[in-house]
C-alpha cells in the first residue's frame, strides 16, 4: 500500500497532493483519463484509508510489489514525508535497496536518513538485525517510531526507537523521554537538530542540593557541634527535564560540596536550629587518613572530626534537611533532549565528566558548557554528514 506511484509515467507521491487533486485523480483514472502504474509494473488504483489518507493500490490480480499496511501505519508514513519536506529535506517513501525497504528516506546534500514506523510487534533483536542491515548499505542514520516499545531501550544513542501512538481520529504522538510531541512536529525537530541524544541533564545555572544537618559530640572535648551533608543534588535541563543523585557516604574527599557558599550557610542555619555550634571546615591530616582531605573540625577545641563518625550520622538520613544551590553541574541520564526556548541541555566539559567518572558522584564548580546549537548546510556551519552523525551516533 504504497504511497507512491506513477501516473501517466510520472512519479506522484500521494501525500503530497491535496484534497482535491487526489479527488480528481481518482475520477480520472475511473473515467481512463489517466492511468495509475505501480512500482512493480502493474495497473493500480488512487485509494483513501479509514483515516484520511491517500495511498496508491494494485489493481485486482497483482501486489507484488508492497506489504498490507494498516491505515494507522499509512497515516504515519504521510505525516513524515510531509515532515521532512517541511523541514528543508526531500523525501521519498517507499525507499528501496538491497534486501530493504524504507518507509520514508530523507535525503539533504547526499546524507540519507531512513525513517521506520513499526506498528506491529518487533523483538530487540530483530530491531539490531534490521538496524545493521541499513548501515551495512551506508545508511548510518535510523529513526524507528514504534507501537510496542514497552521492551525497548528508548534512551538508546544507537538504537533511537520512539514510542507513536496514533488515536482513532488520526492524531499521530511521539513519547520522548516523557514528552509528547506530535509527529510531524518531532520528525522536523530532529532533522533541524533541536532534539538530540544526550548523556547528561545540564544547563549552565545553579543546582538544587538537599542538605542534612546532624549533631554530634567531639571525642576530644565531649561537646556538641553541628555538621551537614548533601545527600542529593538535583539538575534541570534546558529541555526541561529533571534529574537528581545522591552521593553515597564517602570518606576522606579532598573537596566536598559541604565547602560551597550557600550549602555551608544552609548547614550553619541547620546546626544553629538544633541549638549547637557549627562545626568549621578545613584541611587536615590524620593518621587514619594518610592523606589531606576537607574535614570537619570542632569550633571548640580544634579537633578533626572523624570522618567516618560523619558518615555514620547520615548513613540512614536525617531529620534536619533545607534546600541550597551549588554551582553549575550535570547529572548523568542518558536521553533524547528536546530544546526548549534555552536549547539543548550543553555537553558539560571534560573536566566535569572526568570527575563525575572518577568519584562516582556529581561533580561541582564548572563554571559554563559548550553549547551545541551550529546552523547545517550553511557558510559557517557544520556539514550534514556531521550533523547527522551527532544527532544519531555517528558511523
Amino acid at each position: 500500500m504504497p504511497l507512491s506511484g506513477l501516473v501517466d509515467g510520472d512519479r506522484v507521491v500521494s501525500s503530497l497532493l491535496t484534497e482535491e487533486e487526489w479527488a480528481a485523480l481518482k475520477e480520472d483514472v475511473r473515467a481512463k483519463r489517466r492511468a495509475i502504474t505501480m512500482p512493480c509494473g502493474w495497473p493500480g488504483l488512487a485509494k483513501t484509508s479509514k483515516l484520511g489518507t491517500a495511498y496508491f493500490a494494485h489493481k485486482p490480480g497483482g501486489d507484488g510489489c508492497s506489504a498490507g499496511e494498516t491505515a494507522q501505519h499509512l497515516l504515519a508514513k504521510a505525516i513524515i514525508v510531509n515532515a521532512i519536506i517541511a523541514a528543508g529535506w526531500e523525501a521519498e517513501p517507499e525507499a528501496r535497496g538491497d534486501g530493504w525497504i524504507a518507509d520514508v528516506m530523507a535525503t539533504r546534500d547526499g546524507v540519507p536518513v531512513a525513517f521506520e514506523v513499526q506498528w506491529s510487534n518487533q523483538t530487540l533483536d530483530k530491531y539490531r538485525h534490521r538496524q545493521q542491515r541499513y548501515r551495512d548499505a551506508g545508511i548510518a542514520s535510523i529513526a524507528w517510531f514504534a507501537r510496542h516499545a514497552d521492551h525497548l531501550p528508548v534512551t538508546d544513542k544507537n538504537l533511537p526507537v520512539f514510542p507513536l501512538t496514533i488515536s482513532d481520529e488520526g492524531e499521530a504522538t511521539l513519547r520522548i523521554s516523557g514528552t509528547e510531541l506530535p509527529l510531524s512536529e518531532a520528525v522536523e525537530r530532529l532533522l533541524t537538530r533541536r532534539r538530540q541524544h544526550r548523556d547528561y541533564y545540564a544547563t549552565g545555572q545553579p543546582a538544587e542540593a538537599l542538605v542534612e544537618g546532624a549533631a554530634m559530640d567531639c571525642y576530644r572535648c565531649k561537646k556538641d557541634f553541628g555538621v551537614w551533608y548533601v545527600n542529593e543534588i538535583r539538575v534541570r535541563g534546558r529541555c526541561g527535564g529533571e534529574a537528581s543523585r545522591g552521593r553515597g557516604v564517602g570518606t576522606f574527599p579532598e573537596k566536598r560540596p559541604e565547602t560551597e557558599p550557600d550549602v555551608r550557610a544552609a548547614g550553619e542555619r541547620l546546626a544553629k536550629s538544633m541549638g549547637v555550634t557549627p562545626a568549621r571546615l578545613g584541611r587536615r591530616y590524620t593518621k587514619t587518613s594518610e592523606t589531606h582531605y576537607m574535614a570537619f573540625i570542632c569550633p571548640h577545641c580544634n579537633a578533626t572530626c572523624g570522618e567516618m563518625f560523619v558518615a555514620n550520622e547520615f548513613r540512614y538520613g536525617s531529620d534536619h534537611e533545607t534546600k541550597a544551590t551549588l554551582p553549575p553541574t550535570a547529572v548523568r541520564q542518558p536521553h533524547w533532549c528536546l530544546a526548549g526556548d534555552e536549547g539543548l541541555c550543553p555537553v558539560p566539559p571534560a573536566s566535569v565528566i572526568d570527575e563525575l567518572t572518577r568519584a562516582d558522584a556529581v561533580a561541582t564548580g564548572w563554571a559554563g558548557a559548550t553549547a551545541t546549537v551550529t546552523p547545517v548546510g550553511v557558510p559557517g556551519g557544520i556539514s550534514v554528514h556531521q550533523a547527522v552523525s551527532r544527532m544519531f551516533g555517528g558511523f
